[in-house]
């Protein structure tokens, strides 16, 4: 259940970084890179929640994954906001 509704949480915020890189028609390894990482972070986190009991080293780890997709969010939010593509 956490990791369907953490899932759900996220996705509209990825959605709308997507979308702005469609309007914008920005691409290429500056945003490559940070989708590939969050795509590893999202199948870890995932990975915790199903397979672990949540103890407190668990949610530790988990939280570490989820900070990873964020940080690679903003990235892209940045580098679409400021053109470095």
């Amino acid at each position: 259940m956490r990791a369907h509704a953490n899932c759900l949480e996220n996705l509209p915020v990825y959605g709308a970084i997507v979308l702005g890189l469609v309007a914008t028609g920005a691409g290429g390894r500056v945003f490559d890179i940070p989708a590939i990482i969050l795509l590893a972070a999202r199948v870890c986190q995932t990975t915790a929640h199903i397979a672990f009991e949540q103890t407190d080293r668990v949610v530790a780890f988990v939280f570490g994954f989820y900070f990873i997709q964020a940080l690679c969010m903003f990235w892209m939010i940045g580098a679409l906001v400021f053109g470095f593509w």
